[in-house]
């Protein structure tokens, strides 16, 4: 049976013939840069105080010094990062890893003082970090991972949260508008439901976008953390779900194998085809639509 995430469908959305050749060719070049290093860092450094908050208290959360730990934990990925690439290049320097992590510390120390705007202890419990969806759908099975799942020990209702890093945040006209990205927490919600047997109204998602940098001049006070609760009703969720069908349809057969018989077109949208890992490598696509 075939395995599908939510960034499978985001790829064939972006281009089809990227999708082919991630998962039905299986090459996969690698496309690891400081930023996903960055952003796997910061993950795992926000998680790990979310567990010592939660699961100890919030004390000796505050007594963890988040930026020693992010620089650890983005030594640890990249070292990683290169030792499994297939030519072991560099993609980073010295100078620029401290840069990434001077500036994460500041928006970790930012975030510790102001916790409380965005995790409470009162009537929540962590469920867990990086919990697995790990279910069916239609043919094929589902895999994800849940950032952090939060419980209201008073009314039962579940909390989805996703972590994203940004330079400088989300815009209202783009990322936020974006129906690939509001997707994904759509898609988690309908499988979250299912998994702990909720109904799919008691469950909340929310994105929560952890800027790097600050607009300099600004005229307003500045957040290092933005939250993004994208509309999740019943509608948003069948729009979600008729493009997973689509992906579905068009990408496996009747017994969840991948469809290796039809077309997969080149179809790099609004310029992504310079974002793509196969953009200078000539021997996997030319490019040509």
């Amino acid at each position: 049976m075939g395995k599908i995430s939510w960034s499978q469908v985001q790829i064939y959305n972006q281009c089809p013939y990227k999708w082919k050749l991630n998962y039905i060719d299986k090459i996969r070049p690698g496309s690891d840069s400081i930023y996903t290093i960055y952003g796997k860092a910061l993950h795992a450094t926000l998680q790990a105080y979310l567990e010592e908050m939660y699961n100890k208290n919030i004390e000796i959360a505050n007594r963890l010094d988040l930026g020693n730990m992010l620089l650890d934990r983005m030594k640890f990925y990249y070292q990683e990062s290169i030792q499994s690439s297939t030519h072991k290049r560099h993609f980073s320097t010295k100078q620029e890893m401290t840069e990434f992590t001077i500036q994460g510390a500041k928006a970790l120390e930012w975030f510790k003082k102001r916790r409380g705007d965005y995790f409470s202890k009162r009537n929540w419990e962590l469920v867990g970090i990086e919990v697995p969806l790990n279910t069916k759908y239609k043919t094929v099975n589902v895999l994800g991972f849940i950032d952090v799942l939060m419980k209201n020990t008073k009314t039962g209702r579940l909390r989805v949260i996703d972590i994203k890093t940004s330079t400088r945040g989300w815009s209202p006209k783009r990322e936020k508008k974006d129906p690939m990205k509001r997707g994904q927490l759509l898609f988690y919600k309908k499988f979250i439901a299912e998994k702990y047997n909720v109904d799919i109204s008691m469950v909340d998602v929310e994105f929560l976008i952890v800027k790097r940098l600050l607009w300099e001049k600004s005229d307003f006070p500045q957040k290092y953390i933005q939250k993004f609760e994208p509309p999740s009703a019943g509608v948003s969720i069948n729009k979600t779900f008729k493009v997973v069908d689509v992906f579905i349809d068009e990408c496996f057969n009747d017994d969840g194998s991948y469809n290796t018989e039809r077309e997969y077109k080149k179809l790099g949208v609004n310029n992504k085809c310079k974002w793509c890992e196969f953009a200078d490598k000539p021997e996997y696509c030319d490019k040509e639509i």
